[in-house]
């Protein structure tokens, strides 16, 4: 986002190594707009990383890094916000803290005994079901077996970090608590009818406490300085982040499977991986999944007349970067204030609307411009759109109002840019 440095590699990368950590622990190998994140999943309000969040104040149960074992039930390619949790991890959501220390790296990690260090967290197991979720965290449940375990390690570190005259910003750490479940309840209903998935999301709050997401608000009215139009609809999460998704679903091979396509060639096991960081953003998927909604009835958080739709496209290709915020947004237009003017002085809810209800990554690998108007680009060119999978070959790498396409800025427009469209296009009516 506006005013710090970002790289999409860092979040990427971390995310490829924890997964594949989690993998080899339970014997499976592995925002955003992309890769499944949500943050449902997350245990948050979809607001919890708004850069008017209050100092001091993380939202109870919140997780900036989340990892769930849960029945496999999917919508659209992304996991079900009902799901039964079986193991869940989460990291903490940590403060809005500006005094915070960090490392000095492109992802700047809290340093011990600042508010911003990931230093607290929860880990839940339970055979009948968690019943974690956001408000809760890692849940408990006494008629299954298991455990639940919430830790802050502050709680042993601060006392001898006051002790060496360096003292933690934290001065009330929270207290570790492990609960044993020693019931004989197994849910094992819920993977028959939908098998299991596994989950794994983190978002830029794990960025030294970051907070830069759409609170609601932003914008100044036409005609006013004092009247804020709200930019509701766009209210999508944190700004930045990923996320991976594993889901087998055996149910599907037990009802004689479907016929293949170019968008679903099969529904057994599925895989897609995703991020975004300052409008940049890359992801790969065995299917088609909605990476963002637009306006409209499909919005999960549908806000009514802030969510009104100016266009009848019902769905389209991310990597088309062709919605109102790829094409038009001004890279002054900032999620991470409140940007009045700067963003045409009505807030951000007319990019939202004018965005087809659903924004698919399709089988394959892609990269694309984040539809979300909350995306605030930072490169001073255009992220090209590319797609290589079942559907065909695209390319589109021509300019917006962040910049010229890739080549133009390479080629300082010595380089014409090539007409964008389908290199080699689909033959399937499913694309």
């Amino acid at each position: 986002m506006r005013g710090r440095t970002r790289a999409i590699i860092a979040i990427s990368s971390i995310g490829i190594l924890a997964v594949t950590a989690v993998g080899a622990l339970s014997g499976i190998a592995a925002a955003v707009s992309g890769g499944g994140y949500s943050p449902d999943q997350q245990d948050c309000p979809w607001n919890a990383s708004a850069w008017s969040a209050a100092p001091g104040y993380a939202y109870p149960g919140c997780h900036n890094v989340a990892v769930n074992v849960e029945s496999g039930g999917t919508t659209n390619g992304d996991a079900n916000s009902n799901n039964t949790r079986y193991v869940e991890f989460g990291n903490d959501q940590v403060p809005n803290d500006p005094n915070s220390q960090g490392t000095p790296t492109i992802l700047s990690v809290g340093l011990p005994g600042n508010t911003g260090s990931p230093h607290s967290g929860c880990v839940s197991v339970n055979t009948d079901g968690t019943g974690g979720g956001t408000g809760t965290g890692c849940g408990n449940n006494s008629s299954g077996a298991g455990f639940a375990l919430n830790y802050d390690y502050y709680q042993v570190f601060c006392p001898l970090a006051a002790a060496a005259g360096k003292p933690c910003e934290d001065t009330a750490p929270g207290t570790t608590t492990f609960t044993p479940d020693t019931g004989h309840a197994v849910n094992y209903q819920d993977i028959v009818s939908n098998g299991l998935l596994v989950y794994f999301g983190m978002d830029d709050n794990t960025d030294n406490g970051e907070h830069d997401g759409v609170s609601g608000v932003e914008g100044t009215c036409p005609g006013t300085t004092a009247q804020p139009c709200h930019s509701a609809g766009v209210v999508n999460g944190p700004s930045d982040g990923g996320g991976m998704l594993l889901s087998i679903e055996p149910q599907w091979l037990i009802n004689g499977g479907s016929t293949p396509t170019a968008t679903h060639p099969e529904g057994l096991v599925n895989f897609s991986e995703g991020e975004c960081a300052d409008g940049i953003c890359s992801g790969a998927t065995t299917q088609q999944q909605t990476v963002y909604y637009g306006c409209g009835a499909t919005n999960p958080q549908n806000t009514g007349a802030y969510d009104q739709c100016t266009t009848n496209q019902q769905n389209d290709d991310v990597f088309k970067n062709n919605t109102p915020a790829s094409l038009s947004e001004s890279p002054n237009c900032s999620s991470g204030d409140a940007p009045g003017e700067s963003c045409g002085g009505s807030g951000l809810d007319p990019y939202r609307q004018g965005a087809p209800q659903q924004m698919n990554t399709e089988p394959g690998v892609q990269t694309y411009q984040d539809p979300d108007p909350q995306r605030s680009p930072a490169a001073p060119f255009g992220t090209p759109g590319t797609y290589v999978g079942t559907c065909g070959v695209y390319v589109n790498d021509n300019s917006d109002a962040v910049g010229p396409g890739l080549i133009g800025f390479l080629s300082q427009g010595n380089v014409p840019e090539p007409p964008a469209g389908w290199v080699i296009g689909p033959t399937d009516s499913s694309c």
